[in-house]
């Protein structure tokens, strides 16, 4: 296996040693709270469990990599950071809003690393 067949086990955001606050992706270019430049972010796991905010079916494929029909969902990953993944679901009736989610990395057949997300009681 090489480095780009492996997947990360730990998601990671990038957290601010100037204001505290945590970004997503960990590989911004700058603190999307305060601006502040790269060499004030440090890459650190996920600080809580990612919570569902709310979900939707897709049935139209918005993109080429997108299976419909799938489930997207507004996941918050940090305090304040909310983003939109892909949840590992039939329909969005089998989610309750506030469930807990676990991140299972994915990488795609061109290298791209994907995140999606299961309920926490779920995943194997």
């Amino acid at each position: 296996m090489t480095m780009t067949d492996s997947v990360p086990d730990t998601l990671t955001l990038a957290y601010c040693a100037a204001c505290g606050s945590y970004t997503f992706p960990a590989n911004v270019y700058a603190c999307r709270r305060c601006g502040a430049a790269r060499e004030q972010l440090q890459p650190r796991p996920c600080p809580q469990v990612p919570r569902l905010r709310n979900a939707v079916t897709l049935h139209a494929q918005l993109h080429p990599d997108l299976p419909v029909p799938c489930v997207i969902g507004e996941v918050e990953l940090a305090p304040g950071v909310v983003e939109e993944g892909i949840l590992d679901l039939h329909d969005e009736s089998a989610a309750a809003l506030g469930m807990a989610l676990a991140a299972v990395a994915h990488r795609l057949d061109d290298g791209t690393l994907r995140w999606r997300f299961v309920p926490l009681e779920d995943r194997t």
